[in-house]
């Protein structure tokens, strides 16, 4: 439903039209209503969440996102907070609770019953990021020794488990030992026991592995739910296919963010001066080394063209100027889509950072074939436009090549030694990179001018 639709049906509840309206609300997605809801004024979405039921109310309240989610919160009385708490799956109310200040938290888990408790309180040892973070605790597990008539009763009374495409089979311990398929379970002989029917070659995860290995194991295994364990084996829970989508999301909104340098998780909805505070570093990083870069020029025209052998060459050391933009440009450029594809690649598994051997001869080749052609077009340009002063076509068809081969190898290497030096390579491959790669440049490009100048005894340079 558009956001329109759903303002009208809150402004008919504000004009006494309850009962029609409510019942129109209650039939659209909770997906939906989230969504919508960014568009409502804050009165109306605490009128719309008041007319919901719990249900519905809870699962809108699982699939807000901030800053909707901290509003919703602030306007539930703690009564009406917990039934919703309790009406979610654990995984989905571990997260809503994590949003609240640290005694309205404490306040809400003490009113839970016991069995919500224990699972929320479980799920909120775990950091955000991990396997244990986005597991649910609603799995149910049959033991080894029981009969198939006994575990088809356990899942028969189980309520609101997520996978329930293949049981997970655990010993008297309670550590994942295998797995059952539910059709093998109907098909098998009633009073066998599950062990004899089960495959024991099980995939599991770490409840604190990160949730990005999680996400590219069920991704490799085309698996559509993972069990996660403890340390000693014991089952702690699943994660699902909709959870890795999630995580997907997630992980891939905070690498794109990151490479921008804008390091909000959602950068259009949050506060202004939330944006001012995570964007100011990074545009900081980019500012100092335009600044740098500018220095490095007034340097190359003070400290080479002002020397006795270079003298007489102002006029051609401003004729280079005016491409400073076309080579710090292309190089940038490269290099920015040479760390992307590596920051992808490690993110989706498809790059082993400890390798940089497997990716790094290809990556060079692409750049030196890039750089090749793009010296050449733009070298006979120049050089026809400039008939003047032909050399500047020389000197930028060879500096350009150079400059983007460079620029391939550090943006590739870079996210390598970052992963190294477990620094995110999502941040260093942004502004610090984009850098990097233009004062790299500068100097390449000043330098190819110097000799090629000197060769070629531009404005008698070499002659004396």
């Amino acid at each position: 439903m558009e956001s329109p639709e759903l303002k009208d049906l809150v402004d008919s509840l504000g004009e006494g039209q309850g009962a029609h309206s409510a019942g129109a609300v209650g039939e659209i997605h909770a997906a939906d209503i989230a969504t919508a809801l960014l568009d409502v004024a804050p009165s109306g979405q605490a009128l719309l969440l008041a007319i919901l039921d719990d249900e519905k109310a809870s699962e809108v309240l699982a699939l807000a996102e901030q800053p909707l989610l901290e509003g919703l919160l602030e306007r539930l009385d703690p009564g009406r907070l917990v039934r919703l708490l309790v009406a979610m799956d654990p995984d989905d109310a571990a997260d809503v609770l994590e949003e609240l200040p640290d005694d309205a938290r404490q306040a809400a888990v003490a009113l839970l019953d016991e069995d919500t408790r224990r699972s929320v309180t479980l799920l909120g040892g775990y950091e955000h990021d991990s396997a244990g973070g986005v597991m649910t605790t609603e799995v149910v597990a049959v033991g080894s020794n029981e009969t198939v008539t006994s575990a088809l009763g356990k899942l028969r009374d189980a309520e609101q488990v997520e996978a329930m495409g293949s049981t997970f089979v655990v010993d008297p311990a309670g550590c994942l030992v295998g797995l059952v398929d539910l059709k093998c379970l109907l098909n098998a002989d009633p009073d066998v026991s599950v062990g004899s029917v089960m495959e024991s070659d099980v995939l599991s995860i770490d409840a604190e592995a990160d949730q990005e290995d999680a996400a590219r194991s069920m991704g490799h295994y085309q698996l559509t739910s993972l069990p996660v364990v403890d340390g000693s084996g014991v089952l702690m829970g699943v994660i699902t296919a909709d959870d890795i989508i999630d995580v997907l999301e997630e992980e891939a909104s905070e690498d794109i963010l990151r490479l921008a340098g804008t390091g909000v998780t959602h950068p259009t909805a949050e506060r202004l001066l939330t944006r001012l505070v995570a964007r100011a570093p990074w545009l900081s990083v980019t500012l100092v080394g335009t600044f740098l870069a500018g220095m490095l020029i007034e340097w190359v025209e003070t400290n080479w063209f002002t020397l006795p052998v270079l003298e007489g060459l102002g006029r051609e050391f401003k004729s280079l100027l005016y491409f400073i933009p076309l080579i710090g440009g292309m190089a940038g450029n490269v290099g920015s889509q040479s760390s992307t594809i590596m920051v992808r690649g490690f993110a989706t598994g498809e790059v082993d950072p400890l390798r940089p051997g497997r990716v790094l001869p290809g990556e060079l080749i692409l750049a030196v074939a890039i750089g090749i052609m793009s010296g050449l077009s733009v070298g006979a340009a120049i050089a026809v436009v400039h008939s003047d002063q032909s050399w500047l076509g020389l000197v930028v068809g060879v500096a350009l090549p150079c400059a983007v081969f460079v620029a391939g190898l550090v943006g590739t290497l870079v996210p390598f030694a970052c992963h190294r030096f477990k620094v995110d390579p999502a941040y260093a491959s942004g502004p610090f990179l984009l850098t990097l790669n233009d004062i790299a440049a500068y100097v390449i490009y000043f330098s190819v001018a110097v000799v090629i100048m000197g060769a070629l005894e531009v404005g008698g340079l070499g002659s004396a």
